[in-house]
C-alpha cells in the first residue's frame, strides 16, 4: 500500500526512490522499479540456463572424447593381438613341416605372446565399453565379446601348443606331428577370432568418432 502521509517507504528496488516524490509520482516509481526488478531476475534465469546448457554440452563432449581415446586403445589392442595370432599361426605351419624341437619352442613362444596380447585386448575392450555412451555401447560390448572370445581361442592354442612340445619330447615323430597339427589348427581358429575381434573394433571406433562429430557440432 502506498503511503499517503509521507511515511518512508522501505524497499530494495534498483531505481532511487524520488525524493519530495507525490502519492502518484510514487506509485510510478514503483511500478517502474517492480519492471525493472523483473526484467533483471528473467535475465539471470536465461543466463544461468544457458550456463547449464553450455556445461551439459561440455560434459558430453568430454565423455565422448573420453570413449574416443578407449575405443582407439581398443582398436590398437586387437590389432596388434591379431598380428601376434598370426605369427603363431606361421610358427606352428613351420613347426608341422620341419618337425623338430626348436620349431616347437619357436611355436611355443608366439602362442604365449598371443595369448598376452589376447588378454590385453580383452581388458582395452572392456575399458573401452565402460567409457561408451548410449549410441555406441552396442558396438563397443560386440567388439568386446569378440575379444573375449579370441582370449579363449588363443588360450586354446597355446595348450595344444604346449601339449604338442610334451608329445614331441615324448613320442614318435608321428604322434608329435599329429598334436602339432592340432596346435596349427587350434592357432589358425585363435587368428580368426582375433580378426573378428580387429575388425569390430574398427566398427566401433568409426562409431564413436561419428558420435564425437556430432556432439561436437550440436
Amino acid at each position: 500500500m502506498i503511503p499517503s502521509n509521507g511515511a518512508t517507504l522501505k524497499t530494495e528496488f534498483p531505481v532511487s526512490r524520488p525524493k519530495g516524490a507525490t502519492p502518484m509520482k510514487l506509485k510510478k516509481w514503483l511500478v517502474l522499479s517492480m519492471l525493472t526488478f523483473g526484467i533483471t531476475t528473467v535475465q539471470a534465469a536465461d543466463d544461468a540456463a544457458l550456463q547449464a546448457i553450455e556445461a551439459s554440452k561440455t560434459s558430453a563432449q568430454k565423455a565422448e572424447a573420453s570413449a574416443q581415446k578407449a575405443t582407439e586403445d581398443a582398436k590398437e589392442a586387437t590389432r596388434k593381438a591379431a598380428e601376434a595370432a598370426k605369427l603363431a599361426v606361421d610358427k606352428a605351419e613351420q613347426a608341422v613341416s620341419d618337425a623338430s624341437a626348436k620349431a616347437l619352442e619357436a611355436t611355443k613362444r608366439a602362442a604365449k605372446d598371443a595369448n598376452e596380447a589376447a588378454k590385453l585386448a580383452v581388458k582395452k575392450t572392456a575399458e573401452a565399453t565402460r567409457a561408451a555412451t548410449g549410441s555406441t555401447r552396442e558396438a563397443a560390448l560386440k567388439a568386446e565379446d569378440a575379444a573375449n572370445a579370441a582370449a579363449l581361442a588363443t588360450k586354446e592354442a597355446l595348450q595344444k601348443t604346449e601339449e604338442a612340445a610334451r608329445t614331441a619330447a615324448k613320442s614318435g615323430n608321428e604322434s608329435a606331428r599329429e598334436a602339432t597339427t592340432a596346435a596349427r589348427d587350434a592357432a589358425a581358429k585363435a587368428w580368426e577370432a582375433a580378426k573378428d575381434a580387429a575388425e569390430k573394433a574398427v566398427t566401433t571406433t568409426k562409431e564413436t568418432a561419428r558420435s564425437v562429430k556430432e556432439a561436437v557440432t550440436k
